[in-house]
């Protein structure tokens, strides 16, 4: 990627760390998928919008509608999870039972809107493969040069490289930690080259190994995919991922996820280029805006997709600075920049 190799040589990156980050965000797989929705379009699901097949989570969301005089600013998606993630007292059995159901649904409802399996059209699916062929490691030769770290749980990723014939034979994703397949008969050679992917907030083809109720230890987790044996009793439970809420210390229990996070920040603070494709810093998260500001002197490229006085253009600009921040469909930047 010719314009993106402007390295500062001052730096000495250790050798288990990475030259070179991508920061992705839900506006990178909208981009490649636009069918993908981003939390603006979840916001505009509800409450009408929500399948029947969720009829707790949509009863309540209908009532929460109405305690607020019709006033649908109030019903973001983040807005109700937090309420419904943060509930810890309930009055009775009946009312505890309940909002089990509620918690479920909620959950459930999230994971089914941002899972998308549909192939890429053939010109997303080029400039995807492109991408990825350059952000290759050789950890077998030491060499680990790029790190894509994503907010998204989707599986976007995953499935553009097996989907591709070439990739598929020689490309693996690493996450940056053990997370065995659930099939772990299943004999599968082990391939040189790796896409490094760690996945801040989870994955939708992760989940708890059968049994485990609370902690999210490594030990604990596996991964399920479409193809596998396993997945007919994995479908119907709910993935590991942290849902947009503010209440989130509930998913931080156990090593999981307290492992992902302290290699991110290791990675961050020792990688010489750092740049954000389809991230927008969203005011709402101020523990990623305190975990990624402080490594801002080695933020290249911030590429966002807004209309040129879009508020939170504007907000980024003053947030940034307009020299490293770009309006540009993510798709687009990164193919010109192959």
């Amino acid at each position: 990627m010719a314009d993106m190799e402007n390295v500062d040589s001052s730096r000495a990156v250790p050798p288990n760390g990475y030259r070179r980050i991508y920061v992705l965000g839900s506006g990178f797989s909208k981009s490649f998928l636009p069918q993908m929705p981003t939390l603006r379009d979840l916001n505009e699901l509800i409450p009408f919008g929500i399948p029947e097949e969720f009829p707790h989570f949509r009863d309540y969301c209908k009532r929460f509608l109405d305690l607020c005089n019709g006033q649908s600013e109030y019903l973001s998606i983040e807005t109700l999870a937090t309420s419904i993630l943060s509930a810890r007292i309930f009055p009775g059995e009946r009312e505890r039972l309940y909002h089990a159901s509620l918690r479920f649904e909620l959950l459930r409802f999230i994971a089914s809107m941002i899972r998308h399996d549909e192939a890429l059209s053939t010109e997303n699916a080029v400039v995807l493969r492109e991408f990825l062929k350059s952000c290759v490691n050789c950890p077998s030769e030491g060499r680990r040069d790029t790190l894509l770290l994503s907010f998204n749980y989707d599986t976007l990723i995953e499935s553009a490289i097996v989907r591709d014939p070439e990739l598929r034979e020689t490309i693996s994703v690493d996450y940056g930690v053990r997370i065995d397949r659930a099939d772990r008969s299943a004999c599968r050679e082990k391939l040189l080259h790796t896409v490094d992917l760690i996945k801040l907030h989870g994955s939708l083809n992760w989940f708890p190994v059968k049994g485990v109720v609370d902690e999210l230890d490594l030990k604990n987790v596996c991964q399920v995919e479409p193809e596998d044996r396993s997945f007919p009793i994995y479908c119907e439970d709910t993935p590991i991922y942290i849902p947009m809420a503010h209440a989130k210390e509930s998913f931080l229990r156990g090593s999981l996820f307290n492992v992902l996070w302290s290699k991110a920040d290791y990675y961050l603070k020792n990688a010489e280029e750092i740049y954000f494709v389809g991230y927008g810093f969203p005011k709402s998260d101020v523990n990623n805006l305190e975990f990624l500001l402080s490594h801002r002197d080695r933020f290249k490229k911030v590429v966002v997709f807004e209309r040129k006085g879009h508020p939170d253009l504007v907000r980024l600009e003053n947030l940034l600075g307009p020299e490293v921040l770009e309006s540009c469909d993510a798709k687009n930047f990164l193919e010109k920049a192959l």
